[in-house]
């Protein structure tokens, strides 16, 4: 039996985490001549904001990335997927197909009747 395995690669979540540390960086390097009262004060102003801004951000960071892995399995294992859905719309299918034989074939069988006794008849 073959299992078919692929390795994703985390460059999204490396990359934000990446971007995260240069903002702080960023932030270090502006707050580092300051005195103390005042990056106190900014600290205490800007750790809210900074919170919040995370709180924002994380339900729309993890549908995001959920969407981009998804699709990355997605188009990884492509066939398997497709045979898949293939059948379940077949079984979804499968009493309407069912539903239009059973109201077709009665005229159907009436039609090769008919066709059958004028062909008899013509003899």
């Amino acid at each position: 039996m073959r299992t078919n395995t692929t390795a994703l690669t985390l460059t999204a979540p490396e990359l934000a985490l990446a971007n995260l540390e240069a903002a702080a960086e960023k932030f270090n390097t502006a707050t580092e001549h300051l005195t103390a009262g005042t990056k106190a004060v900014l600290m205490l102003a800007g750790a809210p904001l900074i919170g919040l801004a995370f709180v924002i951000a994380l339900p729309i960071l993890s549908v995001v990335l959920t969407a981009y892995y998804g699709g990355k399995l997605l188009v990884a294992h492509w066939a398997g997927v497709a045979n898949y859905v293939k059948n379940v719309a077949l079984f979804f299918a499968a009493p309407f197909v069912g539903l239009a034989y059973i109201i077709a074939l009665p005229f159907v069988g009436l039609g090769t009747l008919v066709y059958i006794a004028v062909k008899a008849a013509r003899k």
